[in-house]
């Protein structure tokens, strides 16, 4: 299998170009106020090199509307017009660009990613994923990213409805210190459930480079399917309203050697990145042989 590249962080470049991101919509609030934004991070991406492009959609989801003040329906409607807004600008630029990529759809966690103490439950997410999920589930969209999964619980939930849809699937998860997803459920065993309910690909994302290098190891060993890595580039804490960015370009290709060699298949970047890290990268990986007819 060749690399499959995907792109860089969507929040850090929009950070980076003025935007200003807050809870509860974070980048999601900039499909509101500049789209046409979030479809220049999208083409700098491609033009970068990326082989798959991952919609703006991490937060644009029924619950987080509900959660900021909005009623059951204009919650519903508003993630709707905001999800499918996200999903063109991804087509557009695609379109534009006259290459041929691939469009992952994302979903994260009900709750904050680094709160799955808040998660309510799989009685009452059920309806929540699967409304967005039905949001995600269009023709031009080809996989349906579950990322930042911070619980195996959730992380099944979130499966289960998938696989009603016919998309691939691909699960990433966010890790603690010990390289156990990040309430402490066992990552391997997870792993090898996802792996039996018929998921397409599998890894971590917005992880440090350390830990997500731990955790592939791991997962190499116990399950056949892809793995997916994009870690988290930037240092934890915001100073001066910037994010630092802990691995420049250079140092970003030489860390996806390391992965690679431990069984990545599937590299992008996560917070602190932005095209640069993904340019570098694709100018790094050999171009696949052609075969003769």
């Amino acid at each position: 299998m060749n690399t499959i590249i995907l792109d860089a962080a969507m929040g850090t470049r929009l950070l980076e170009l003025g935007h200003t991101l807050e809870a509860p919509f974070w980048s999601a609030a900039v499909l509101d106020d500049d789209p046409e934004a979030v479809a220049a991070v999208h083409c700098e991406n491609i033009e970068a090199g990326a082989h798959v492009l991952t919609t703006n959609t991490f937060r644009t989801t029924p619950y987080v509307f509900h959660e900021a003040g909005f009623n059951g329906v204009e919650a519903h409607n508003r993630a709707r017009a905001l999800t499918l807004l996200a999903i063109r600008l991804a087509w557009k630029c695609i379109k534009e660009s006259g290459q041929e990529l691939r469009i992952a759809g994302s979903i994260a966690p009900l709750a904050d990613c680094y709160k799955p103490e808040d998660y309510p439950g799989n009685i009452i997410a059920r309806p929540w994923h699967d409304a967005q999920l039905d949001n995600l589930d269009h023709q031009a969209t080809d996989i349906l990213l579950l990322e930042t999964m911070n619980s195996a619980r959730e992380a099944r939930l979130l499966v289960e409805l998938a696989l009603r849809r016919e998309k691939e699937i691909w699960v990433s998860f966010v890790l603690n210190e010990e390289a156990q997803i990040f309430n402490g459920d066992d990552l391997i065993s997870t792993a090898i459930d996802l792996e039996r309910l018929g998921i397409d690909a599998i890894g971590v994302n917005c992880s440090s480079p350390d830990l997500s290098l731990k955790a592939l190891g791991k997962l190499r060993e116990a399950v056949d399917l892809p793995l997916v890595v994009y870690p988290n580039l930037g240092k934890s804490s915001r100073t001066d309203g910037e994010l630092k960015t802990s691995l420049t370009p250079k140092q970003f290709v030489e860390w996806t050697e390391t992965a690679t060699q431990a069984g990545a298949q599937i590299i992008g970047a996560c917070c602190g990145s932005n095209h640069t890290h993904i340019e570098a990268l694709a100018a790094a990986i050999p171009e696949p042989e052609e075969v003769d007819s």
